[in-house]
Parts: structure tokens; C-alpha cells; sequence
């Protein structure tokens, strides 16, 4: 018995040290927060952790927003890799960089270890994270090839316009830069000296832009209309004394349009016995991206119906406990300019397939007749059958009656005869 106690306790010893062993590294990107200004470089290093298992090949896949960074230069300078199976390549255009790099036996064992450093760009304004791929791998030096990462950690930047050379400028309608709005009528204010004499102002898609000298206004403040969905810049120089102050910049994302339509998906069928169908929808949006769903779920029986709202729900999602009947869900998609789109689908609950007669009407499978819509049409399909009963009987009735006269006639001109 103290055998096997001892036995099974190794044994549970040895696995968990394995299984400690076996997933143990981590990356993180350094540094993992920051302000940075348009315009200017940052460096972002790529750091391993092995934790004290000896690893020999990393792979890494970063994303980032090409609309906010570019990468200017993957760096291959300082770092720990000795071997280069795939050299750092990117794309400016699709936000992604990958490199696969390798330390021959016995492999290397670092706590702080740079793998690759790269610099970035800031192309615009706003906020971007940076975040590993899927095919990430830290590999261990064991000869089996062993994936041992156990957390990647993403960087989050703030990206900055330059400081203003000029007015302090603010918005009561788009308080928050980098935020997304759907109103297309900015009010812009801005702080004016005591001699001023004026402000030349322009408005554009450069962050950058730069208003030419002459005076455009006398009051320190304007309203820009009807912009269309893009990140404006606003920039403003103030004339005091004869001189014409530096520029400041404000920029406003402007999102006027709704996500992209969408679908949904009911299992296992729109028409079913299960009191518990599964719907799935999914969308993109192209400018401020997507933020979230919600739901509504109305029966549609005769009469006044009850109370509903939406409520934020996720696909896929799974309606609970429904009684048979037929029942309109309506899936709503918001972005992040608070753009909705809304798109739904008929549900009908039966409690057998054959099931043709409910409680709002009549089902035919192709086409459904509430009750209320039910006994005209009924009416008027009766009508029609009874017309052309009525044409057909006369029909038939003139040919007898024709046919009739030409056997009588036949039959005189026999006896002439």
C-alpha cells in the first residue's frame, strides 16, 4: 500500500511539474502604454519571459491599425535571436508584422529578453492597440517542439496632435477627440485674446492643414454642416497686433452611416418544434467599427401585444422556454458612433409540423393568413370558385342545349327522307 502511495505520488509530482513547465512563457510589448505625438516615432520592443524553461524558436504576429501607425523600420538590431527562419516582414497596408527566429541548443533562458524591436510612425490622431496573433509560439528546447507560451499581453496608445501654437480649442457638441459622433453639425469655440483683430480658420482631412493668413472671422467660435462620415481637422490662427499667432488643430470623427446590413440565422429552422432555437447574425462597420447588439423579441397575436424593449445580447444566442406561435425578432447592430441598423426575421413556434391552424391564423409553410386577413380572402376565394362554376355550368349549358337542336334536326331530316 505505501508503495502505490508513493508511486501515485511521484507520479502526480512529476505531472504537474511537467504541466508547469509546459506552459510557461509569456511576451508582452514594452512599453505597453504611452502618449505619443503625430508625426513623430516611438520604438516598441517585443519581451520574453521564459521563466526558467529553455526555449529555442519564437514566432511572433502582431496587429495594429494601419490608419493610425505605420511601421517605419523592423529593427534588427540588439536581440536574442541568433537565427533567422523567416526575417521580420510587414504590411502597412493590412496593420501586420510576423518573424520567426531561432537559438540553437541548449536554447536560452531570459526573463527580460528582447526578441525584436520595432518603430512606429503616428499617421493620425486617436487611440491604437497593439496586439499578438494567433500564431504566436514560444517553442521549448525539449526536442518535442513543445508550444510553452502561456500569456501574450497587448500595448494601448494615445495619440496626440501637436500642442497648439495657437487659441485653446474645445467643442460643446464634440467634446472628446478620438471619440466617434454621428452628428455632422460640429460647434466649434476657441480662446481669443484681448487685442484680437481676428481668426483664419480652415477645416479638412490633414492633420497637418495650415490656414493661409487672411481673417476669416472676428468671433471665437463657428459651426461647421453637414460633414461627411471621415476624421475633419479643424485648424485656427489668431491675428493680434499685426501678427498672426502659430496653428491649432482639433480633430472630429464623424460617422454618419449604420453597420453593414446583416442576416439572421435561426436553428435549427424558422419554422420548428423547438422551444429553444439558436439565432446568429454578425456584422462589420467601416469607419467607427462595431460596438455591440441588442434584441427584441415581439409576439405577433391579434390584439394589442405585450410590452417589449431590446436588451443586449451576443451571437450566438439562445431564446429560452417560448410557447407555440409566431413571433417577430428583431436583431439591432450599433457602432461606435451610436449608428444602428436594425434586421429580423419571422419565428414560428408549432407544436408538431403538421400543424396548419394557430391562435393568430393559418399557416401554409410559403404564406401566412391571420384570422383577421383569413375570412376575407376566404370570402373572396369562395366568390371566385362560384363564378367560375356559374361560367362553366353556362358554358356547358349552351353546348347541350346547341347540341340538342342539331340531334332534333337530324332526326326531321331523316323522316323527310
Amino acid at each position: 500500500m505505501r508503495r502505490i502511495f508513493l508511486s501515485s505520488f511521484c507520479a502526480l509530482f512529476f505531472f504537474f511539474l511537467f504541466a508547469f513547465r509546459a506552459d510557461a512563457a509569456t511576451l508582452r510589448l514594452s512599453p505597453g502604454f504611452g502618449s505619443f505625438v503625430l508625426g513623430g516615432t516611438f520604438d516598441v520592443s517585443v519581451i520574453l519571459n521564459t521563466e526558467a524553461v529553455a526555449v529555442n524558436t519564437i514566432a511572433v504576429q502582431l496587429s495594429f491599425p494601419p490608419d493610425k501607425l505605420q511601421l517605419a523600420n523592423p529593427s534588427l538590431g540588439k536581440s536574442l535571436i541568433q537565427i533567422w527562419a523567416n526575417p521580420p516582414t510587414f504590411s502597412n497596408q493590412e496593420g501586420s508584422v510576423y518573424f520567426v527566429g531561432g537559438i540553437p541548443n541548449p536554447g536560452i533562458t531570459a526573463s527580460e529578453g528582447i526578441v525584436q524591436t520595432l518603430t512606429f510612425r503616428v499617421v493620425a490622431p486617436g487611440e491604437a492597440n497593439i496586439s499578438f496573433g494567433a500564431e504566436t509560439q514560444v517553442l521549448a528546447n525539449d526536442g518535442l517542439g513543445t508550444d510553452v507560451l502561456r500569456l501574450t499581453s497587448p500595448a494601448s496608445y494615445k495619440l496626440l496632435l501637436p500642442q497648439s501654437q495657437g487659441p485653446a480649442v474645445f467643442s460643446p457638441t464634440h467634446p472628446e477627440q478620438g471619440k466617434w459622433y454621428r452628428d455632422p453639425n460640429p460647434i466649434l469655440s476657441w480662446s481669443k485674446l484681448v487685442n484680437s483683430e481676428g481668426f483664419s480658420i480652415s477645416y479638412d482631412h490633414d492633420p497637418n492643414g495650415f490656414p493661409d493668413s487672411t481673417v476669416d472671422l472676428g468671433e471665437s467660435e463657428t459651426s461647421l454642416t453637414e460633414l461627411e462620415s471621415d476624421v475633419w481637422y479643424f485648424h485656427v490662427r489668431e491675428k493680434g497686433g499685426g501678427v498672426l499667432s502659430g496653428v491649432s488643430h482639433y480633430f472630429m470623427n464623424i460617422d454618419r452611416d449604420p453597420p453593414a446590413s446583416f442576416g439572421v440565422d435561426v436553428s435549427p429552422s424558422e419554422r420548428t418544434t423547438n422551444t429553444s432555437p439558436v439565432l446568429r447574425f454578425f456584422t462589420t462597420d467601416q469607419l467607427s467599427g462595431f460596438d455591440h447588439y441588442e434584441m427584441k423579441l415581439v409576439p405577433l397575436k391579434s390584439g394589442p401585444s405585450n410590452n417589449t424593449f431590446f436588451f443586449e445580447v451576443d451571437s450566438p444566442y439562445q431564446l429560452t422556454g417560448l410557447n407555440p406561435g409566431r413571433y417577430e425578432v428583431i436583431v439591432r447592430a450599433y457602432d461606435k458612433a451610436g449608428n444602428f441598423r436594425d434586421e429580423s426575421v419571422t419565428l414560428n413556434i408549432v407544436s408538431s409540423f403538421f400543424q396548419f391552424v394557430g391562435p393568430e391564423g393559418i399557416d401554409f409553410y410559403f404564406l401566412f393568413l391571420p384570422w383577421d386577413l383569413f375570412l376575407p380572402v376566404f370570402a373572396v376565394v369562395i366568390l371566385i370558385i362560384l363564378l367560375l362554376v356559374g361560367y362553366i355550368w353556362f358554358h356547358h349549358r349552351q353546348h347541350l342545349h346547341r347540341a340538342f337542336r342539331d340531334d332534333l334536326k337530324r332526326i326531321r331530316n331523316r323522316r323527310k327522307k
